[in-house]
This record gives C-alpha cells, structure tokens and sequence, in this order.
C-alpha cells in the first residue's frame, strides 16, 4: 500500500526522531526513562483537514470532553468525567505527590489546573487608600478584606477565554491575545502544573486566525495536544467570524517514555490515513460583544465531531504519573 502523505507526517517525524536521536533521561517524578528532544517545532495546515493521528484511534469524545471541561473551568475529575473523558483520574487519585498535598480537597480533586486558570484567574491588589479602592470597584474589583489600617484587599476574577474573544472583535491586530495556564504563585496548588501552558492567537488580515500551543512537556505516544490546539481554535475562528488557519505546536521537551516505545514504533510502522474533517455544529454561534459572557459554557459534548475519520487499530498505553 502506498504510503499517504497527510498533514500529522511532521507528528511521526519528530516521534521517530525522539526514538532515533533524542536524548536519554531518567525522569525523577515518574521514575522512567524518556528519550527527548528540545525545542521541537510543528505546524498543521487546517486547510489539509484536521490533524488526527490516524496510526492509532483517536478518541475524540476524550479530547473533546478535556477541552470543555476547561471551557467551563473544571477541577474535579468527576466532572470531566461528566463531559466524556477519564483523562484527569489518574493526576487526581493516583499521583503521589498530590495525594498528601493539603491543598488536595479529596477524591477526584484536581487543584487549580487549567479550567480555573483560564476562567477564574485570580487577581489581588491592595489598595492604600480610599480613591484607589474606588478606582478598583470601578474596574471589577471587591473587597476582600478591609484592615485597621484603612488598606483594603481587592480581589476579581478574570476569564481569559472571553478576553480572547473580546480583543479579536474589537482589536483583531493585537499581539496580546494569549490565554495563560502557568500562575506561578498557584502551582503547588495543581495536581500537575500545565503542560500545555501559553496559546497565542494571531488574526491575519484575509480573515484567518492561527494559534500557538506552547507547551514545556509533551508526551507524544499518549497526549493529544494538536488535536486538542486544532480543536480550539476552529471554536474561536467561528465564534469571530473568521477561518481557522494554522496550528503551531512548540515543544521544549518532547518525549517517548521508553515505555511508551512499543507503542511509538507501531505507529511509525503503519500507514497514514486521509485526514478528516472536524464538525462544529450550529450551536457553536458566532459572537457579539453583548453574547461573550457564556459562550464557552453553551458548548456541549455533542456539538463537536469528526467526519470521514479512519485509523487502524487503537493502542492501549500506561500514562506515566
């Protein structure tokens, strides 16, 4: 059979690289070896279709379910489960660092991960006096606290994805268009700090919208981060009316686990499929500045899906912890 060129070769090129050329480190949180490769740079063309792995099943449901569980800024595990996906069970019940940490409010837990990042970004400031606290009533703030001392702790909670959409309604050449997952001052409150920590949108002027996902780990074989890039922004680019376009993933440390090996040289044994075509349904609407507020919200497992997907046989792997 010949081989069919799509757009997830540049996938199978990096994780052949990883097993061929990448370096080989013993992993001290998770006790295995990887073999890694630093700084790796991929881009898919969402014109060429969606950039499924089609070398192994792709679970869509799974992605799509992590994906609106952050949408709506979930943190428990039980909840994602909610919305089609197990993704979060085992950082929650099964890391040991986590299971000990106080923060850890109980079973399913998963501290402040992604979903309360880009969704309730916590920002505190003091104010000194009374006109700067009025100035920060005036902005979204509360008060927090009123001390003895006529200083005030403010407090408000930003939502990054419908900032997002407001700068490209109202100022589309802005080069600030970023939802964060890395709060420093939050980390120790996370079962797993963010692997995919920072994505950039960028509006080009013929009315196509790319975005860049910059993660610091990526575990190739089991993650589904370009799904999940490619998936997000198609929901963006409708929502403001415009075509999504590319999607960049920068890896800082892109892995196999060697015992992840297996897994990756079957895949890079089996021939690529055509690429699909991803559905969004029409209740995923275009937005105005008076239907931001909510409209992560109003998506639902159901609105999201696959046509004309083929792959070969699914490849059961052990995420490392």
């Amino acid at each position: 059979m010949e081989s069919i060129k799509t757009n997830m070769q540049p996938y199978h090129d990096v994780m052949a690289n990883s097993l061929a050329k990448g370096h080989k480190l013993l992993n001290e949180r998770t006790g295995e070896i990887c073999h890694y490769l630093f700084g790796q740079h991929l881009v898919f063309n969402l014109n060429d279709g969606f950039p499924a792995p089609t070398s192994k099943k792709f679970f869509v449901k799974s992605c799509v379910g992590e994906l609106l569980g952050f949408f709506r800024g979930y943190t428990s595990a039980a909840d994602f489960r909610s919305v089609g996906t197990k993704v979060w069970d085992a950082n929650a019940n099964q890391t040991a660092a986590w299971l000990t940490n106080p923060y850890r409010k109980g079973e399913d837990d998963c501290g402040q991960i992604y979903g309360a990042q880009f969704t309730r970004w916590r920002d505190s400031r003091i104010a000194d006096t009374e006109t700067e606290r009025d100035r920060l009533l005036g902005l979204g703030y509360e008060i927090e606290l009123e001390g003895k001392d006529g200083r005030f702790a403010m407090v408000r909670y930003i939502n990054q994805l419908e900032n997002a959409l407001h700068t490209l309604l109202t100022n589309p050449s802005d080069r600030r268009i970023i939802v964060s997952a890395w709060n420093v001052a939050e980390l120790d409150m996370m079962s797993l700090p963010p692997c995919h920590h920072t994505y950039t949108f960028v509006a080009n002027p013929d009315g196509t919208l790319d975005l860049e996902c910059s993660m610091r780990s990526w575990d190739q074989v089991l993650a589904f981060n370009i799904q999940l890039t490619a998936i997000f922004l198609s929901i963006v680019a409708k929502m403001v009316g415009r075509k999504a376009n590319l999607v960049v993933l920068n890896a800082s440390n892109a892995h196999v686990y060697d015992s992840h090996r297996e897994a990756a040289e079957l895949m890079l044994s089996r021939e690529h499929h055509a690429a699909p075509t991803l559905v969004l349904s029409d209740n995923i609407k275009p937005v105005t500045l008076e239907t931001i507020k909510g409209a992560f919200e109003r998506i639902n497992p159901e609105d999201i899906w696959l046509d004309g997907y083929t792959s070969h046989d699914a490849i059961k792997v052990k995420m490392a912890t």
